[in-house]
């Protein structure tokens, strides 16, 4: 129940960031950010720690981490105008959508076990919260060849960890 209600957090959290964004509160938003992006890992922890470890957990993880780094990129590069962090963004969701769509079939195939996420999968979240944090900081400065720097990296480590979803599983 709890780490369930932590994964809720971060998809609520969600609505709050963009608001203090679009009111220029940079710093504020930051701040929530970081605590919806810590709940990331801080979910599968609890439900390991107090064995409440559930598929219907496992796949709220998902969805939570889905909203939030869609949601916000999608945000991001509208709200700054900004062309290399939406095409990046493109990248980073036809990812997602696409191993979504693996992940169904593997499930409808019985293979529940190619259907898990791994360490890569965990590596590429990371380095897209990674990227997003710095586009709340960076994109409306003079240093958001920074930011556009950190989402092109998340945008290769993500297609790269659907290669590896792909030919790691087969």
């Amino acid at each position: 129940m709890i780490p369930n209600l932590i994964s809720l957090s971060r998809i609520l959290l969600t609505l709050p960031i963009i608001y203090l964004i679009m009111l220029g509160n940079y710093f504020l938003a930051l701040l929530l950010f970081t605590i919806a992006g810590l709940t990331d890992f801080l979910d599968g922890y609890v439900a390991r720690l107090m064995n409440q470890e559930t598929l219907l957990g496992a796949n709220l993880d998902l969805l939570a981490d889905k909203i939030f780094v869609c949601v916000l990129l999608i945000f991001l590069s509208f709200h700054f105008d900004n062309f290399i962090f939406l095409i990046m963004t493109f990248l980073i969701l036809t990812r997602e959508l696409t191993v979504n769509m693996i992940r169904q079939y593997f499930l409808e195939v019985n293979y529940k076990n190619k259907a898990k996420v791994n360490f890569f999968g965990k590596f590429k979240t990371f380095f897209q919260i990674i990227s997003i944090g710095s586009g709340i900081i960076f994109l409306d400065t003079q240093h958001k060849e920074l930011a556009e720097s950190l989402i092109i990296f998340a945008a290769f480590f993500s297609w790269l960890s659907l290669l590896n979803y792909i030919y790691a599983k087969g």
